[in-house]
């Protein structure tokens, strides 16, 4: 669990240096402290666990392999869940566990998830777009679930601590003494996401698109059609899904938070020095260089930056600090959208660094590789309530129990 409730703040860390930075050292936190009121910064690292153990009734942090849904119900429309450049299906990135503590009882629990698309070619074209950070070019989608202690999915119990097996936890879900995760929703056995598309021989599988149905019947579906059951490829792997870990957090101390910045800002004077050698040079063409090349040195000193900070813990692959600051990996100016449901801001919740690339084996020969510098979610400040219902066009009404977020990222320089 990512989450410090908000009630209980012990330290103010500011995490970014990469527009506002301090010389003062260790002085400067206590000025900070009239400034910026957030939880503890947490690190996420990837670790192995068996796939039975990252299900959705043990609310688990995790990267990869099939979502495990809070919400067993309304989840998330196929449209919502395809490439806005390629159309293909995303896959499932990872789902932090982040309740907001005793102030909402409506936010018991609390979940977020992360998707993404597989394809290289989505990031270079994205990275190279003038609106590369607008919702509409970016190749991650995030979501918010939440919901009270007492909620429809979940006994009030907390869950035993017992480590089941695959097939002791098949049979719990088959009897009904845990909720199975395709209880409510019918789930496409190659991603786990929402699957509205009815396999026409047995009636029983469901796909979220053409091409997971086509996929699935070459792996195992053309053998096994009329004995289909969701539940008997739960656990299972396949081409699609990203390599399943756990995600553990540790709090990150604040004497390595110093010290990272510390060492940004004395890398800061080795950096600048080269961008002030065109300042008397007065053609229009050398100028106009100039300002490129400033550019460029500032992008390269702030990715400077971020991989010293990484040394820090080299492994850590989120950085959490809901209501904190980001590490701004580029000197690119965005504006946050505001909640569309509620008007409220939204704020810094976490963000994914490139070292989680290494855990999902996504290099490719042909064609480019997915790539990034970090990846920034922002949430809804009031974590505004869920469900709730809709009136369509058409006059019928649906029920949202996942709402979308924001999300943007930053290419390597």
């Amino acid at each position: 669990m990512f989450a410090v409730p908000t009630t209980k703040l012990a330290n103010v860390i500011y995490s970014s240096v990469c527009h506002q930075s301090y010389a003062g050292g260790k002085e400067c936190w206590s000025e900070l402290n009239d400034y910026f009121f957030m939880s503890q910064l947490h690190y996420g690292f990837a670790e192995p666990a068996p796939a039975c153990t990252l299900v959705s009734h043990l609310f688990p942090d995790k990267i990869g392999g099939r979502p495990a849904w809070l919400a067993l119900d309304h989840l998330p429309d196929e449209a919502q869940l395809v490439c806005c450049s390629c159309s293909q299906p995303m896959a499932f990135l990872l789902q932090l566990y982040s309740p907001l503590g005793d102030d909402r009882e409506d936010c018991f629990h609390r979940m977020l998830f992360v998707f993404m698309c597989k394809s290289g070619r989505c990031f270079f074209n994205s990275a190279s777009s003038s609106e590369s950070f607008a919702p509409s070019s970016v190749p991650f989608r995030v979501f918010r679930s939440q919901m009270a202690k007492s909620n429809p999915y979940y006994s009030l119990t907390p869950p035993d601590e017992k480590q089941f097996t695959p097939e002791e936890m098949l049979d719990a879900f088959r009897s009904g003494a845990l909720p199975a995760p395709n209880r409510l929703t019918p789930l496409c056995p190659i991603c786990g996401c929402r699957g509205t598309k009815i396999c026409a021989n047995c009636k029983k599988a469901s796909y979220c698109s053409r091409s997971h149905q086509l996929l699935h019947w070459k792996l195992c579906h053309k053998r096994h059609c009329p004995n289909y059951d969701y539940l008997d490829e739960m656990f299972s792997t396949n081409p699609f899904l990203l390599p399943e870990f756990a995600l553990v957090s540790e709090a990150a101390a604040e004497s390595d938070i110093v010290n990272s910045h510390t060492q940004s800002d004395d890398d800061s004077s080795d950096t600048e020095a080269p961008a002030q050698t065109l300042t008397s040079v007065d053609s229009a063409e050398f100028a106009a260089l100039e300002t490129i090349s400033r550019k460029e040195t500032k992008e390269e000193l702030i990715f400077s930056q971020f991989r010293q900070v990484m040394k820090v813990e080299p492994d850590q692959v989120i950085r959490f600090q809901r209501g904190g600051e980001p590490f701004w990996v580029s000197t690119t100016q965005r504006t946050i959208p505001s909640c569309e449901v509620c008007g409220g801001k939204r704020i810094f919740e976490f963000q994914i660094t490139p070292q989680i690339l290494s855990h999902l084996k996504l290099d490719c020969v042909k064609e480019p590789s997915p790539d990034f510098a970090t990846v920034y979610v922002f949430t809804c400040e009031n974590s505004c309530s869920l469900p709730r219902t809709v009136q369509a066009a058409d006059g019928r009404t649906r029920t949202i129990e996942y709402q979308e977020e924001f999300v943007a990222y930053d290419p390597v320089p």
